[in-house]
Formats: structure tokens, sequence, C-alpha cells
């Protein structure tokens, strides 16, 4: 078991409701950010620690790993970009 700290003040309505973390796989300029190779490395049992508005707002528990998903933006309010493939895990979040 890992544990991982997140930063979801724009995503955190959509994600911990929704029990998953997304991640676009590459920066907007195509280059890598280590953050969103971070979530290739859950797996199931994995501890997140979900920070917004200056606290931890939830605590999750990865049900599964991350995977590569066609899924694309699921955070129209946000300033990540379409993505032809991104990073998914499943949560399960106590608020």
């Amino acid at each position: 078991m890992r544990y991982w700290w997140v930063n979801q003040n724009q995503t955190y309505k959509t994600e911990v409701p929704g029990g998953f973390l997304w991640s676009p796989k590459t920066r907007s300029d195509g280059g890598r950010n280590q953050f969103y190779e971070n979530m290739k490395e859950v797996l199931a049992g994995d501890v997140i620690f979900s920070f917004c508005d200056t606290r931890i707002k939830a605590i999750g528990v990865a049900i599964q790993g991350g995977t590569v998903t066609s899924r694309i933006r699921p955070h129209a309010d946000t300033h990540s970009s379409p993505q032809e493939q991104s990073s998914a895990a499943p949560f399960s979040f106590k608020t």
C-alpha cells in the first residue's frame, strides 16, 4: 500500500463524487509531467489524500490500479486540454 497526495481544487467536485481520479497523459504542449506519470503507479488498496480548499476534504482507497483510457476531458471547466488518451483510477472516497 502506498499513500498519495492529490491537489484537487479544480477537479474535486467531479472526481470525488464520481469515485475516480483522472489526469491527461501529457501537458498541453506534449511534454511530460511527473504528476501525470504517477497515475500509472496507483495500485488497488493505495490511499489518496484529496486536498481542496486548503484542507484534506476526502480520503480514498483505490479500487484498482491506474489505467489508460480514451475518456476525453471529464473536467470541462478546467484548463486541461482534450486528450486522445488519459490515465484514470477508480477510488472509493470518504468525505
